[in-house]
């Protein structure tokens, strides 16, 4: 397989912790706490050329990399020599159980894919294009670094994401310097990635000498996913996504933890493009990109779950997936006997990073819709909640009372039944399976 044009920037992993239940409530604060530490690396048609409508952005890795150095909290850890995958990296045990799922049908096998909760937990999507218009300057069109704060089994964490230096044409036609952060279009590009990569000969899994995973692929193959998902995109809009996901980074820290280091990378810190010309030369070449860190310490430690990927990519708003996969990773202990999940107004707020911009009240009207819309597709059979007033009838916070259906209580069930199994193979306890 030939690859070129290697692109990469600091980036970084850590360990994350047994992920497992789950809810809004109590039961959070049970989990070990999360540590952060720093580890050593072990070593158009003609839209598939990157070319098409604009250039590839311009690298910031000295400018972050200084950053890091300078705050003395922020490390910068990926292996700056990047090698391309080989067949061991294609054909390894963490990659065979990453890529096997629990189903019936090979239809019901499409539907999956993988969380890793850690990852998907954080608000790296939430700053929307036309909120990103707002903050833009008009003259450098450059934006601030954009800092959010979440929770995570009740520990509070930073994210800092610093924006993708884009080179596109601009509205006059001519070419034109502007910043991006990563917003909905990126994201619905990484899960059709992630989708991707759990199929056969296109995932890979490096753990020697240096961690790494990714996807290789054609734009026509992730074009392929994302129309099928509805989700349809031009090339040159796939193309700039991926140089956004590439060129922007997220760092993640606890405020005021000065014994535990940041963690600094790229959304995805190498992406391998493929050129016109190359594709003549030879029609198998692929692009590659790599995943974050967090991605890959969590393929490696096993702290992923299947949940239906069809369900959540057909979902009408970006808050409304937000929640689908919020409940499939933290609702883990669904059943008949237990089939209420509570959930938060200041939570939703807080994890989601979604609401901002609009008044109190539209917030509220969007969770409505959201809720609505997750009965209609079949994961609640009922919603209610209770609202929490102050003086004057102030609304300090509404509980929101969430009963699962019984399709989602049986797709809970397969993903814990899929969990244990994967841990059970990996410790060559049992062989895995593929039907439920």
């Amino acid at each position: 397989m030939k690859q070129n044009n290697i692109r990469h920037e600091g980036g970084g992993t850590t360990p994350i912790q047994g992920l497992k239940d789950h809810s809004d409530s109590d039961t959070d604060a049970r989990q070990p706490p999360l540590e952060f530490s720093t580890l050593q690396n072990r070593n158009g048609d003609a839209a598939e050329d990157a070319t098409a409508t604009f250039v590839a952005p311009t690298s910031r890795s000295n400018e972050e990399a200084s950053e890091a150095g300078d705050s003395g909290k922020k490390k910068v850890l990926y292996p700056t020599n990047v090698t391309s995958p080989d067949n061991s990296d294609f054909n390894n045990k963490k990659l065979l159980l990453f890529q096997t799922f629990l189903y019936n049908t090979p239809a019901e096998r499409e539907k999956l894919s993988n969380t890793v909760e850690f990852w998907d937990g954080i608000p790296r999507y939430s700053v929307t294009r036309r909120q990103q218009n707002t903050l833009r300057d008009g003259n450098t069109g450059t934006l601030p670094i954009f800092k959010m704060e979440f929770n995570f089994r009740r520990q509070p964490f930073v994210a800092e994401i610093r924006p993708a230096k884009i080179t596109e044409t601009g509205p006059d036609g001519k070419l034109r310097t502007i910043e991006y952060y990563p917003s909905n279009r990126e994201e619905i590009i990484e899960e059709a990635l992630r989708k991707i990569a759990s199929r056969q000969s296109y995932g890979f899994i490096r753990q020697f000498p240096e961690e790494a995973s990714g996807v290789t692929f054609s734009l026509y193959e992730l074009r392929a996913e994302l129309s099928k998902i509805g989700h349809t995109l031009s090339f040159q809009e796939i193309i700039q996504s991926l140089y956004i996901l590439n060129y922007s980074s997220i760092t993640i820290y606890k405020e005021g933890d000065e014994r535990n280091a940041g963690i600094a990378s790229p959304y995805m810190p190498v992406l391998v493009h493929v050129t016109r010309s190359q594709l003549d030369a030879d029609p198998s070449t692929k692009w590659i990109v790599h995943f974050h860190p967090f991605i890959t310490k969590g393929i490696i430690d096993l702290q992923y779950r299947q949940f239906n990927y069809e369900l959540t990519m057909s979902l009408s708003t970006q808050l409304c997936r937000w929640l689908h996969k919020y409940l499939c990773m933290k609702f883990t202990g669904a059943g008949f006997t237990s089939q209420v999940f509570e959930i938060h107004y200041k939570t939703i707020k807080r994890d989601s990073g979604l609401f901002k911009g609009k008044k109190e009240r539209n917030f509220y009207e969007d969770l409505t819709n959201a809720f609505d819309e997750l009965k209609e597709k079949g994961v609640l059979t009922a919603w209610t909640k209770e609202v929490n007033l102050g003086s004057r009838g102030k609304v300090l916070d509404i509980t929101y009372f969430l009963t699962a259906s019984f399709e989602f209580i049986k797709e809970v069930k397969a993903a814990n039944k899929r969990q244990a199994e994967v841990v059970a193979a990996a410790l060559c306890k049992n062989p895995t399976h593929s039907r439920k």
